[in-house]
């Protein structure tokens, strides 16, 4: 069982904005309770080749930039990290940087030209063969864009502002649909009120990062899913646009309160407690409502397969692009496991409740795939003893998870 209270380290997606924000400032930025994953880890590192001086001074942040930049390589290396690749193409470029980014085995086959083709209508000088990584890029002056997202992509939308950021002109940047709003949040908390996108002078500033959670979803399922279970989340981004997961698993009947609820910087933060659920009741997830937990659908699945009834899951596609191609990484194990599972094109539909039977479990060099399997292995009671390579694969995004169960774990 799982029993006791915990605080997470920072949300990974505004982990990476700030730090850009704060590169942006040209001031002495303080960062508190930022993420310390490799993933975010990638982002500063290329932050700082590019001349940004990031330190830690007691547990703060400190970020000091200059204007304009000055590189000290032509090559940055973006891991894993798709935030990073993305957020770079449209901030390094518009910022004065030429060079090349490239990526890992797995970064390297990600889809890319959503996000070069609009920011070649900036007038952003990008080249890609394949349209993946790696992609060169030349220092350029952005022009004006009037761009309408035509996938669910808050990577690209992002992008695409830290490049309107950087012009005289006036960009208007739609989304219709509704992802993930940090970015915007930020903007307004720095002290920008307009609705489209143009340069604008970031002060100095003091910001603490909220509780992450799509980590938070692994621990969540493993108290709803371990018999006496007990946990208590303080300080957890609460925002609508990554709440999904709660509110879904709300309609379930799990045993989750919220409390604490109030603004911390511009974003929603909580006090999330969960107990164990005995019964829960299969559900039906559409396109819309999948946009708000696009990250956690691999755990949410766990969860489903121990719902009553059939759980479809639907407008899941962009999971094919992801560090694996998670609707393919979810039936694998399933199947192996021999839960009920039926693949679609877009998602899938999961009969329960099962009982899952021991296997080796494949995490298809997939952290959140490598985290359910972690999780599987504690609700089964399974000693978790982690190869070198799983550890290394969590780090990609939870990289305090074995010693946060380890202080819950009883």
């Amino acid at each position: 069982m799982l029993k006791g209270t915990v605080t997470l380290l920072g949300d990974k997606s505004i982990s990476h904005r700030i730090l850009i924000f704060a590169a942006m400032s040209n001031k002495n930025c303080k960062i508190k309770n930022l993420s310390n994953c490799t993933d975010v880890k990638r982002t500063i590192s290329i932050l700082k080749n590019c001349g940004v001086k990031i330190y830690n001074a007691n547990n703060t942040i400190i970020v000091n930039s200059t204007s304009p930049l000055h590189p000290n390589r032509k090559k940055f290396y973006c891991g894993n990290s798709g935030s990073t690749a993305r957020f770079m193409l449209g901030f390094l470029p518009s910022r004065g940087i030429s060079g090349i980014l490239y990526g890992d085995k797995s970064l390297s086959t990600r889809p890319m030209n959503r996000i070069i083709k609009p920011l070649q209508k900036m007038n952003t000088n990008l080249h890609s063969k394949s349209g993946t990584l790696p992609i060169s890029f030349k220092a350029s002056k952005v022009s004006q864009i009037n761009h309408t997202l035509s996938v669910p992509s808050a990577q690209v939308k992002t992008s695409l502002i830290f490049a309107a950021l950087a012009s005289e002109d006036k960009s208007i940047i739609k989304d219709p649909f509704k992802t993930r709003d940090h970015t915007e949040r930020l903007i307004d908390f720095l002290g920008y009120e307009n609705d489209d996108y143009t340069k604008f002078n970031i002060k100095k500033f003091s910001y603490t990062v909220p509780g992450d959670i799509s980590s938070a979803a692994f621990l969540i399922a493993g108290a709803l899913l371990s018999p006496q279970s007990n946990i208590t989340i303080k300080n957890l981004l609460f925002n609508v646009t990554r709440t999904g997961f709660i509110s879904s698993l709300l309609s379930m009947g799990a045993k989750i309160s919220i409390s604490n609820e109030h603004l911390l910087q511009n974003e929603p933060v909580c006090d999330i407690n969960i107990k164990y659920t005995k019964k829960l009741n299969a559900i039906t997830i559409n396109r819309e409502q999948a946009i708000a937990m696009i990250d956690e659908i691999p755990i949410f699945s766990l969860i489903c397969a121990y719902a009553i009834g059939t759980s479809t899951i639907r407008g899941v596609e962009e999971l094919r692009y992801k560090e694996s191609d998670r609707i393919n990484s979810i039936i694998y194990n399933f199947k192996n496991m021999g839960i009920d599972i039926k693949e679609k094109n877009d998602g899938f539909d999961i009969t329960g409740p099962n009982r899952l039977y021991n296997t080796s479990f494949k995490s298809f060099s997939d952290h959140r795939i490598a985290l359910l399997g972690e999780v599987i292995n504690l609700i089964n009671n399974k000693p978790i003893y982690p190869k070198a390579e799983i550890q290394s694969l969590i780090k990609t995004s939870f990289p305090e998870f074995y010693d946060i169960i380890g202080s819950l774990y009883e």
